[in-house]
């Protein structure tokens, strides 16, 4: 049997799932009530071992915000979790015996989008996360690419204008800093979900900053295409949810490129897995590393 885990600083999602990845139970809890990293371990461990009944489980990915060290399976510095330097991978292969892995969680999420949501169909598809922050997660060759670093896919440190803002990573006019739910109740002072909600009803100031965010992305999404020369960009996130505000003035940025013939042009799709991208991803990772 297989596990995924979904941790992020609201929620946190454990999957199980048979050895070809069908899900059968998904549980879930609020992560501040695990008050350390030892109690989410011991959660998570008390579940997968109430779901599994006679069978093993091998293998296990945790799905977690970076910044992360794959290849020790620590999560260094969550901007949203409490916790800094925790051998997450060790401590939960101790606790349940399987083979643990430590993955980030917009790549797990872009994982379960072109597998089991979106992307189904494709060979290279970039998703997007879309929220209080921006990540990304690539798929190259119907493979999840990494990099040599494992750090492949931060979307959201793309320059868009070198002259810009300062953002929380220390450069200058990233994507994030101009698109994110954070940069935008920055530039608006008021939270993204309220700005989105007022654009929605009509409300001329909050459809242009929701305008102006959209058409950064659809800017960054042609820099992708010249890059990557995907199928497919699927967007997920909360900002997803306001897919009618966006979609248009992403799509028509995109096509406003003569350089990117519609014969080489993206399609644009809304992730379709919601909350369950993160979870989803981390089955299939542990089935793909079991």
């Amino acid at each position: 049997m297989l596990a995924g885990i979904d941790l992020g600083g609201t929620q946190v999602r454990v999957a199980l799932a048979r050895s070809d990845g069908r899900l059968f139970a998904s549980v879930k809890t609020r992560t501040p009530l695990l008050a350390t990293a030892q109690a989410m371990v011991e959660w998570a461990a008390a579940e997968i071992d109430r779901h599994r009944g006679r069978d093993k489980v091998r293998s296990i990915t945790i799905a977690a915000p970076g910044p992360i060290d794959v290849k020790r399976g620590v999560l260094v510095n969550p901007p949203n979790l409490p916790w800094q330097n925790v051998p997450l991978a060790a401590m939960m292969a101790r606790a349940t015996g399987a083979k643990v892995q430590l993955a980030n969680d917009a790549d797990m999420a872009g994982l379960g989008e072109f597998h089991h949501g979106a992307g189904q169909g494709t060979k290279n598809m970039v998703y997007i996360t879309w929220s209080t922050g921006v990540g990304g997660g690539l798929i190259i060759d119907g493979k999840l690419h990494r990099g040599a670093h494992a750090t492949a896919g931060e979307v959201g440190h793309m320059i868009i204008d070198p002259n810009g803002p300062l953002d929380n990573c220390g450069q200058r006019g990233c994507l994030e800093a101009f698109v994110s739910g954070t940069a935008l109740a920055r530039q608006t002072g008021r939270p993204a979900a309220e700005l989105f909600a007022e654009a929605a009803r009509g409300n001329r100031s909050a459809q242009m900053a929701v305008e102006q965010a959209a058409r950064y992305m659809g800017i960054a999404l042609i820099s992708l295409t010249n890059v990557l020369d995907p199928e497919m960009f699927v967007i997920g996130g909360g900002v997803s949810r306001s897919w009618g505000l966006i979609q248009p003035t992403m799509l028509a940025t995109l096509r406003s490129s003569p350089f990117i013939k519609p014969a080489r042009r993206p399609r644009l799709r809304r992730a379709r897995l919601g909350d369950r991208a993160g979870q989803v991803g981390a089955v299939e990772w542990a089935r793909i590393n079991q």
